[in-house]
């Protein structure tokens, strides 16, 4: 009885290890992939950053050129508003 039991218990491990090696391997397959793409498209990714930079530049400049009227006028107009409002708090006291 006891050699039974001792056989039952090998299987039933190797059933569990036979389950956790499934996604063992997916992981190690996923890692190797990665491994593998990463040293295939190095010199790719430094190419698109260089044009993302690029691209970045051009929106900046783009953005400052479009919005820094706006701010010109609210600015000039904020600061007419206070020296008026400055003028007439003073004839008041």
């Amino acid at each position: 009885m006891p050699v039974a039991r001792d056989i039952a218990l090998i299987f039933l491990s190797l059933e569990a290890f036979v389950v956790a090696l499934v996604p063992l391997a997916i992981f190690a397959g996923l890692a190797y992939g990665v491994y593998w793409l990463k040293l295939r498209i190095r010199t790719g990714l430094q190419i698109a950053q260089g044009y993302a930079q690029e691209v970045y530049e051009y929106v900046e400049r783009a953005s400052k050129a479009v919005a820094e009227p706006f701010i010109r006028v609210h600015e000039t107009t904020q600061m007419v508003t206070t020296m008026v409002n400055k003028l007439v708090s003073r004839r008041k006291a």
